[in-house]
């Protein structure tokens, strides 16, 4: 089923006054320009995102790191 056989079926049950703020929600949106991200933003936080170590180290590693941060602030 393609999608707007979906919305049919869904906008086919609902009572008549919620039907129609589905019709003003769709004109609402047919009537936005379309938005097309900044390619260099997009790329720049793509690449922001692949730069985090997500993944990189053992939580051992990082309770480690924790521990000696904690020491470290008591310390001070």
């Amino acid at each position: 089923m393609i999608i707007a056989d979906t919305i049919y079926q869904h906008v086919k049950a609902l009572p008549p006054a919620k039907a129609l703020e589905v019709l003003h929600f769709v004109e609402f949106l047919e009537s936005k320009p379309d938005s097309i991200p900044e390619p260099e933003i997009h790329d720049t936080f793509a690449n922001f995102l692949q730069s985090l170590p997500v993944g990189q180290r053992s939580d051992a590693e990082i309770n480690a790191e924790f521990h000696a941060l904690r020491e470290e602030w008591d310390r001070s």
